[in-house]
Order: C-alpha cells, then structure tokens, then sequence
C-alpha cells in the first residue's frame, strides 16, 4: 500500500506541475488577450499574473516540505498539508464558478487535494 508520504509527494508534484503549466500555458495568453494602450496596466496585468504564479508555486513547495516532515508526527506538518488542501479546494472552486469551461485546468489541483485527504485518512 502508498503511504503517507508517497502520497503528499504525489500531491505536492501535481500542484508544482500545476504552477509549471500556469507558467507555462497561460501567462502568455492572458497578457495579450488584455493587453492595453497603457504600459502602466500592462506591467500591472503582468504583475498580477507573476504573483498568483508565484503562489501556485509556493503551495507546491510548501507541500513538498509537509511530505517531507510528515514522518516526524510534527503538528507543523499536518498544518502545512491542511493549509495546502485548503489551496486545492479553493482553487478548484473559484475555477468552476468563475470559469467552468476551464475546468480541465483544476485537475492537478483537485487530484493533489484528495490524495492529501486520502493522506490524511491513511496517515
């Protein structure tokens, strides 16, 4: 059987694939389906983007710290995964109800929340 371990490093692979296909599928797109006439907006838009790309990020590797101290029973580690589960539910939901159509995009994200559940259950 997958332990605990295994499993919220399975996880945390998925939100890190996550954040590398948000880098590199949609930053672009974005950026130039609202480009503006005024280069102030335009390095805001591209700020936004880099942010919420460095969250998907961060989450990943956050996850990625949580398999790896899962072993110690630390209570930090079972707060790092729950937080990390949080990330995936939200993502998953503002994702279907802002843009349904784009919910082939949540999937790293909503497999890595049930195997962190899973996870959890298992652990």
């Amino acid at each position: 059987m997958i332990g605990q371990r295994t499993m919220l490093s399975i996880a945390a692979a998925f939100m890190l694939l996550d954040a590398v296909g948000y880098s590199l599928g949609a930053l672009g797109p974005i950026r130039r389906a609202l480009r503006s006439d005024d280069p102030y907006w335009n390095r805001r838009l591209t700020l936004n983007l880099l942010l919420a790309n460095q969250g998907l990020y961060f989450a990943g590797v956050a996850a990625t710290l949580g398999a790896i101290y899962v072993d110690t029973q630390s209570q930090a580690a079972n707060a790092i995964e729950v937080l990390c589960l949080l990330t995936c539910i939200y993502t998953v939901v503002t994702v279907t109800m802002l843009t349904p159509k784009d919910w082939p995009h949540v999937l790293p994200r909503g497999i890595a929340g049930v195997l962190i559940l899973i996870a959890f259950v298992v652990g």
